[in-house]
């Protein structure tokens, strides 16, 4: 960062990052002007355009690259006023609004000197309303409207849906593209020439003088190009990009430096252009063949009886969507899932003491020990779930992992399963648990992992989340991936249920009101040998009513009873992963089970938030309201 005595700033890249800049750089950076607005000069009489109109262009119909119309050429010799002046000279007939009202970034635009940050916070907050937007507009010639697509002089896109006519200038509002070969353009986004990602975060308006000409922009769901036409004919958009910080989407050239929250989707038969579209159930289809609503569980005869009737009952009581663990450990996604309502088809996992602990809980699921990719060799049909989940051994991305072992190698080719387990299953939403180090650490590694989904034409969202916020009595911190499928919806982040007073959330769950109540003959809860382990070597007592630490495989740094004079019962630290009281557990490495596992009071949260997702999609498509 540079020092902030030298002048120089801190902007934010369009996509999220923080960029040291020189004030001179600023500039640029902020599109500060460096003439006067005085070059454009429009009338307030009612617009009667005498210009004849030479062309026009909307989302339609495109053009040829070669014959692209240029509006300002910013890479010429010539004086870019002079050449702002010409293009405008026909905007005296061009009526601006009596409603509208220089804004203040209007009048900072005025003056050279003015407070470039300042602009670009204004110009967030502006939006046009129905009094102020103007359907078309002749200058020169060029015909601007809505449906058309800019190239801006930083070499970013626009597709133009709403403009607005200001006494000195025209605003243009719509949709902000930039080039997947953006040199700041994250590894996670496909680097294909001609094709461009739609940062949904950019709402700024963009004024004429920024533009440099106009260009056909294809708006589409098609995974492949169409019309067999060749590299370089049109630029292409296909994705687009959200990157939120505290749940508040980030606008270029403001103060946050990380993402909280990013999701990459594939768009929608709505944001497509008309004819360059396919509907959901068609691209569902597709990528995974037949897919039965409302989950591929095997149904009641009476639900059976109904669908041959062509009647969907949507209460029947076998009817759920299946799911599928890898790397399931002892059980605790699984736990989670279940209460949400899946059905649990299979697990696997090359942990054979945790698998006992697993079949002793899940007897009725198809149950493989064995390595991932062993494992990816099955019948495609068995291994085919409704929403899959992996969390790979994540020892080697943790922060807390600081010497090499044996196993890293082994462990690091693991976190690529997400890849090879869509391509396999084929699920309709994947998920994938992580530690939160993954993606500051090691974010070469982390963006193929994200690439590798969005290859498949997979939506992807992914967040570090608080366990703390959904009932879990700790301090852990863990991120999640939801990928969804071809045609699905990419469902969001359940909404936080436990919080600090004051928020409407129910008060966190703490120490004592999960460990005060337990059983004295509970399973795994041996006190009196915690107490003997213990009676030379106290530990400071702390507040019972506050979080635990993060449980880990060993139990976890400083973490021990409240009291101080002892360690916690293994039933203890299973109920602080907000296990059940009646889960077992069997074999040896019992704590190594309990503190790898995903808490499932934490998974429950997630995939009933996924579940209903795919209820309402299922549900608007057996009405015949197809996206």
């Amino acid at each position: 960062m540079a020092d902030i005595n030298d002048r120089s700033r801190i902007s934010v890249s369009p996509f999220g990052d923080p960029v040291p800049v020189s004030t001179a750089e600023f500039r640029a950076v902020t599109h500060e002007p460096t003439t006067p607005d005085d070059d454009i000069v429009m009338s307030d009489t009612p617009g009667t355009f005498s210009t004849p109109r030479i062309q026009e262009a909307s989302h339609t119909s495109f053009q040829a690259t070669e014959n692209l119309q240029i509006v300002i050429d910013l890479t010429c010799d010539d004086d870019t006023n002079q050449a702002i002046e010409e293009l405008t000279s026909d905007m005296a007939h061009v009526a601006a609004p009596s409603a509208i009202i220089a804004s203040d970034d209007s009048e900072s635009d005025r003056s050279s000197s003015g407070n470039s940050s300042f602009i670009s916070n204004q110009s967030a907050s502006c939006s046009p309303t129905s009094e102020t937007v103007q359907q078309e507009i002749n200058i020169g010639g060029i015909v601007f409207k809505p449906g058309i697509s800019l190239e801006l002089d930083d070499g970013s896109f626009m597709r133009v849906e709403d403009m607005i006519p200001q006494p000195h200038d025209l605003r243009f509002f719509g949709r902000r593209l930039y080039r997947t070969t953006h040199p700041e353009a994250k590894t996670y986004l496909p680097k294909l020439n001609d094709e461009l990602v739609w940062l949904t975060q950019n709402t700024d308006h963009v004024s004429i003088r920024r533009v440099r000409r106009i260009v056909p922009i294809r708006f589409t769901n098609y995974r492949t190009d169409f019309n067999n036409l060749t590299p370089g004919e049109e630029l292409t958009c296909r994705l687009k990009l959200t990157i939120r910080q505290n749940g508040v989407v980030i606008i270029p050239g403001h103060a946050p430096l990380s993402a909280e929250q990013c999701a990459i989707e594939w768009l929608t038969f709505a944001e497509s252009d008309p004819g360059l579209g396919k509907l959901a159930n068609q691209l569902r289809a597709e990528w995974r063949g037949q897919t039965v609503p409302f989950g591929e569980a095997s149904k009641s005869s009476m639900a059976r009886d109904l669908e041959r009737q062509g009647v969907i009952d949507l209460t029947a009581p076998d009817r759920a969507y299946t799911f599928g663990d890898a790397y399931c450990g002892a059980g605790g996604v699984s736990c989670g899932a279940k209460q949400a309502g899946l059905k649990l088809q299979w697990a696997v996992d090359i942990d054979k003491h945790a698998l006992e602990t697993y079949q002793l809980n899940f007897d009725d699921v198809e149950v493989e020990h064995s390595d991932f990719f062993s494992f990816l060799t099955n019948d495609p049909r068995f291994l085919r779930v409704d929403i899959a989940h992996c969390s790979p051994p994540c020892q080697t991305w943790s922060p807390a992992h600081t010497v090499p072992c044996p196993r890293d190698d082994a462990n690091s080719a693991c976190v690529f399963s997400a890849g090879s387990l869509i391509r396999e299953s084929r699920p309709r939403v994947l998920t994938m648990e992580e530690t939160m180090g993954l993606p500051q650490r090691f974010p070469i590694i982390f963006n193929r992992v994200v690439l590798d989904m969005v290859e498949f034409g997979y939506s992807v969202r992914w967040s570090v989340l608080g366990c703390d916020e959904y009932g879990v009595p700790q301090e852990r911190k863990r991120l999640l991936l939801i990928a969804a499928g071809p045609g699905e919806v990419l469902p969001h982040y359940a909404q936080p249920t436990h919080g600090m007073p004051g928020h409407g959330l129910l008060p966190r769950e703490t120490i004592s009101s999960t460990i005060d109540n337990i059983p004295p003959d509970a399973d795994d809860h041996n006190v009196e040998g915690a107490l003997a382990r213990w009676a030379l070597s106290h530990r400071p007592s702390f507040d019972r009513h506050s979080l635990a630490r993060t449980i880990t495989c060993g139990g976890g740094e400083y973490n021990y009873h409240p009291s101080g004079t002892r360690p916690y019962t293994n039933r203890e630290m299973a109920l602080l992963q907000t296990f059940p009281l009646d889960f077992q557990f069997t074999g040896r490495f019992m704590r190594k089970q309990i503190g790898n596992a995903v808490p499932p009071l934490f998974a429950k949260a997630i995939y009933e938030e996924i579940v209903k997702s795919l209820r309402e999609t299922d549900t608007e498509e057996a009405m015949e309201i197809f996206h």
